[in-house]
């Protein structure tokens, strides 16, 4: 039987937790709170934090006509330099300088992104998702993170 702590191998996932995110999908919930109190659990657990966003090149050559869900975002946007400041992570639960900052092209945050070279690299074997859009990039991410042989929480944790 092992002795290995299982905390040593987990990271939290906090993705796309950004202004826009909030204030289309979470606006007036409880949302930001439980996140940071979910983070603080987590680094003083000594889980790392890794957080995902989207974010794209300017003139956003990443993104293709046929896809639906970002062709929007790349018409709607009138100002690039808005767009940008609306991709970062939400000022309420800002990372850490230790903390590691993903950005990713796609719904999963593995789908462009060196979130599997960052996990294989701290072995990371257990994974924490929270997220704004469950539907989108936490079942996106666990779908993949399966695929990927990472372990996912078997059930909701909650922080009180």
């Amino acid at each position: 039987m092992s002795t290995t702590n299982p905390s040593a191998q987990t990271a939290l996932l906090v993705m796309d937790v950004q202004p826009s995110t909030v204030e289309r999908y979470a606006q007036n919930s409880d949302l930001l709170p439980r996140l940071a109190q979910t983070i603080a659990a987590a680094r003083a657990a000594i889980i790392p934090v890794l957080y995902v966003r989207v974010k794209f090149r300017q003139g956003y050559p990443e993104v293709s006509p046929r896809n639906k869900l970002f062709a929007g975002i790349k018409q709607r946007s009138s100002s690039f330099q808005g767009a940008m400041m609306a991709m970062e992570i939400h000022p309420a639960i800002a990372p850490l300088p230790t903390d590691s900052v993903v950005t990713k092209l796609r719904v999963s945050a593995f789908a462009g992104s060196d979130l599997e070279v960052l996990l294989r690299a701290q072995d990371i074997r257990h994974l924490v998702l929270c997220g704004i859009a469950t539907s989108g990039v936490v079942l996106s991410t666990l779908r993949e993170a399966a695929d990927e042989n990472h372990n996912q929480c078997r059930r909701n944790i909650n922080v009180t």
